[in-house]
């Protein structure tokens, strides 16, 4: 088991990472009746994808770029906003400025996961049943890693109870045991970004240990719940 850069090569599954805020808006989107998420790594192919559907009404434009809700965008990428009311039985093309460049790389070839804290036990148990070599992507910024991932990674690790672990691993397992984990993780610089943007509140919906078991997986371009049971659980 790893956890770092991926490559695209090497490993059955790949698990991508990013707890501020992409991962837990998936997840609740999901949860809250989401037909599925379509990623774009850029804003515009985002925006003229949802300009090419026939019925507007059935799809929502949700991403962000640097925490700022891109124009033409329906909302930002804040879990609390995927009620049920916004987003029930709609396709959400879906854009941000650190998952879909991560999942850009990876390549279609590849299995992907999107887990975080909110889902950590539901993916571990998805993965134990199918695979035995994993790629944890703690996904970070363009300025390097962040601490909230590495929690998010180690979260997973820790459900996971492997004993082959990279030292990346078993560094995200140690500050994920860290019972200061969630304080440290608010010192970080991203949450200090997220309050600032004014959604403090989505930090403690993000680092809600196993509230769903929803289990985000890419197949072919979109992010369907894998877990039969996911959406029905935790509402």
């Amino acid at each position: 088991m790893a956890t770092g850069v991926p490559t695209g090569k090497g490993f059955e599954y790949f698990v991508v990472v990013d707890v501020f805020r992409s991962s837990s808006t998936i997840i609740a989107a999901l949860m809250n009746g989401a037909r599925a998420i379509i990623p774009y790594s850029s804003v515009g192919e985002a925006v003229k994808a949802s300009r090419a559907v026939e019925n507007r009404s059935e799809v929502i434009l949700v991403g962000e770029r640097n925490g700022i809700t891109p124009r033409d965008f329906n909302c930002n990428i804040s879990p609390l906003d995927m009620t049920a009311d916004r987003i029930g039985g709609k396709t959400i093309l879906y854009s941000s400025t650190n998952l879909t460049r991560i999942l850009s790389r990876l390549g279609a070839p590849s299995r992907i996961i999107i887990g975080g804290i909110n889902n950590a036990k539901a993916v571990a148990e998805y993965l134990k049943t199918r695979c035995d070599e994993v790629m944890l992507v703690a996904c970070g910024t363009a300025k390097g890693p962040t601490i909230e991932d590495f929690a998010g990674v180690g979260a997973i690790v820790d459900c996971l109870a492997s004993e082959e672990l990279t030292d990346d691993a078993l560094i995200a397992l140690g500050l994920y045991r860290n019972p200061y984990w969630r304080y440290l993780v608010g010192r970080g610089r991203i949450a200090e970004r997220v309050r600032s943007l004014g959604y403090e509140r989505d930090i403690d919906f993000c680092l809600s240990s196993d509230i769903s078991s929803v289990v985000p997986g890419l197949i072919k371009n979109r992010i369907i719940d894998l877990n039969p049971r996911g959406a029905a659980a935790s509402q």
